[in-house]
């Protein structure tokens, strides 16, 4: 081999393993993308250089992927805890609604002992004038009777 070769290779080999360790620290570290840029900026090698090579790109989909389910996972937890504040939820709703409908019924009931008192004096009322009206219509009989007689006795 030429001394050209000899340092193709060591390139090669000192950027290979300046790529692991950057996919290593991408991997282990959530705050930096999993991206070719982040790659370069890591290694200080150039996008197209590393796009070459196909496995960091690979390892680049593993880490998005593992960090996607990550996230669904975390979700799918919050979910699980999301049933009982959703219950506790309907339970405030519930509690809500009894004190309205409760409020509700007590206005109800105040409104109908109103309305019976009022019954009871519109009743009073009517009977205390069904009494004048016989009353009245007594005396109107009576001065009827009267009027009769005095027309007899003027005749």
């Amino acid at each position: 081999m030429s001394n050209f070769d000899e340092r193709n290779q060591r390139d090669f080999e000192e950027n290979t393993e300046r790529l692991v360790e950057a996919i290593d620290k991408i991997g282990s570290s959530a705050n930096l993308p999993a991206t070719i840029a982040q790659l370069s900026l890591l290694t200080g090698m150039h996008r197209n250089a590393i796009s070459r090579r196909q496995w960091p790109v690979v390892k680049l989909k593993e880490i998005k992927n593992k960090r996607k389910a990550l996230k669904q996972q975390q979700s799918s937890e919050k979910k699980q805890i999301a049933p009982i504040t959703i219950l506790e939820g309907k339970l405030d709703n519930a509690k809500r609604e009894l004190v309205y409908w409760f409020n509700k019924n007590l206005d109800n009931e105040k409104k109908i002992k109103q309305l019976e008192q009022n019954l009871q004096r519109m009743t009073q009322a009517r009977d205390d004038y069904e009494d004048r009206l016989k009353q009245e219509r007594q005396k109107t009989s009576e001065l009827t009777k009267q009027l009769n007689i005095m027309r007899e006795l003027l005749s």
